[in-house]
């Protein structure tokens, strides 16, 4: 399903790219936010329960693609109250992914290294953020293709001769 690709992409290049300008940035989970800067170990688990979470939102939302049947009101209805659940994760994890890159530029001394941390977290933070609106944008175009396919006359049959 797009949904899927849409989002297993966003976070994909969020993660890893943040990743290559940390040496390793950690996965973790917490639905909650957290209020102290964290150690790679407990942003992991944090970055892991995101993933979490967002596996679980994706199939929700496959199951509301399948179970709107093409109707692009019931299934964008569907995947809108799915969004607004997770919404809270997205933003709280984005505000973690944002503190720990805080404190891991703060603890550099290499200007470089701080230089590197900053533009990963100035990148990856959208992208989370985003991740929504990504979800939404190619749920519209998927049923939009849909609907163009079901309309389209078919011109493609050969002809008997």
């Amino acid at each position: 399903m797009l949904i899927r690709t849409v989002l297993a992409a966003t976070a994909a290049f969020a993660l890893t790219g943040a990743a290559q300008a940390q040496d390793a940035a950690p996965q973790t989970a917490p639905e909650t936010p957290a209020a102290a800067p964290m150690d790679e170990a407990a942003f992991e688990a944090r970055a892991e329960r995101f993933e979490q979470q967002v596996d679980q939102m994706t199939r929700e939302l496959e199951a509301a693609g399948q179970a709107g049947g093409g109707d692009r009101d019931v299934t964008m209805a569907s995947v809108n109250e799915i969004l607004a659940r997770y919404q809270p994760e997205f933003d709280g994890f984005a505000r973690d992914f944002e503190t720990f890159f805080n404190a891991q530029i703060a603890a550099s001394s290499d200007e470089q290294a701080r230089a590197e941390l900053t533009t990963a977290r100035d990148t990856a933070i959208p992208v989370i953020l985003a991740i929504p609106d990504q979800i939404r944008a190619g749920a519209e175009a998927q049923l939009a293709a849909a609907a163009d396919a079901a309309t389209a006359p078919a011109t493609d049959t050969p002809e008997a001769e």
